[in-house]
């Protein structure tokens, strides 16, 4: 997964219930004291309904591009796509702004160039907009900069946040075995099984005959079985034949095939690894949020209906950043 992504799906987990819910102890008040086109704030940063209307309006024409306009009729889990898609703009713009003034809080600047490519970035895409969709949206070329400055600032924000984040995984604790399996209902089976096995029989030949187990050989990582299960498999050293052990209902054998497969051990230390600092990420941006005040204008969203953006076509806005600031 490219670290954009995992950018957005981490932050967007931290701050899903900022716009309606709350996050932690972050205070949220329903409010009509902001400004006449100010949709929310959150601590001292504030989102205004244009910017807004170009997420929705880009997001609902990618939407029509892909499964064209009948998508709109479709019923998604008790609400309209358009009642979704507007839940799903304010989500992604409250991620956007608490990054925003988590980079603030944080001293996390923009560099020279990157204001550069931000104003490059927003004279490229207002170029693409014509006179009624700047009409409709209420943007100009200086609001789409912002924009541009702040989604650049919110992933350079997570970015230093996650390396300041330190991890240290053992090859032990990230390691993935290999090992074979026979599962029987009856303990006095299992031990039967096992006396044949300490005689020299095949454990592969027993378990294709008796074994209830879905697959008789599985490779696992710490986490993935029964703890019972777990500790006994991953205290096999190779060719090791446990004895017979009760765990999920029924009585286990297991042979360790492998106690150390390298390529897959690797890959799920780095996983292992995302991991933490995505949770050292999200404690630091709970201590943040946990005293900040936000505020939410509803009705002023609420008011927002996409048939009054019929003309609106545009839905090139992420195209344009992402050719100024490519994923990693």
């Amino acid at each position: 997964m490219k670290k954009k992504n995992r950018y957005a799906a981490a932050v967007l987990a931290a701050v899903m219930g900022i716009s309606l819910a709350g996050c932690g102890n972050t205070r949220i008040v329903l409010t009509t004291g902001l400004g006449a086109d100010e949709l929310f704030r959150i601590g001292k940063v504030s989102c205004r309904l244009p910017e807004a209307l170009v997420y929705l309006n880009n997001q609902k024409n990618q939407y029509e591009n892909i499964y064209g306009v009948e998508v709109w009729d479709h019923d998604f889990g008790g609400i309209t796509l358009e009642e979704y898609l507007k839940n799903q703009v304010i989500s992604q713009l409250a991620q956007v702004k608490s990054m925003v003034l988590l980079a603030e809080e944080q001293e996390i600047t923009l560099s020279d160039e990157e204001t550069a490519s931000a104003e490059q970035a927003a004279a490229d895409y207002y170029a693409t907009l014509s006179e009624e969709e700047l009409s409709l949206l209420k943007v100009d070329q200086e609001d789409l900069t912002g924009m541009y400055e702040d989604y650049c600032l919110s992933e350079k924000a997570y970015d230093q946040v996650m390396e300041a984040v330190s991890v240290e995984i053992s090859d032990d604790e990230a390691r993935i075995i290999q090992i074979q399996q026979i599962l029987v209902p009856e303990e006095r089976l299992a031990g039967e099984l096992k006396s044949r096995l300490d005689e020299g029989e095949d454990f592969e030949s027993l378990a294709a005959n008796y074994s209830r187990a879905s697959q008789t050989t599985v490779s696992i990582a710490r986490g993935d079985m029964d703890e019972t299960y777990e500790e006994v498999a991953f205290n096999l050293d190779n060719g090791e034949v446990s004895d017979v052990f009760a765990d999920d209902g029924g009585y286990y054998i297991l042979k360790c095939v492998n106690t150390y497969m390298e390529d897959e051990s690797e890959a799920n230390k780095s996983r292992l690894e995302q991991a933490r600092k995505e949770e050292g990420f999200r404690e630091t941006y709970n201590t943040l949020m946990a005293d900040t005040l936000s505020e939410y204008q509803e009705k002023l969203w609420e008011r927002v209906n996409l048939a009054d953006y019929e003309e609106v076509k545009t839905d090139s806005f992420f195209e344009v950043y992402r050719n100024y600031f490519p994923e990693d």
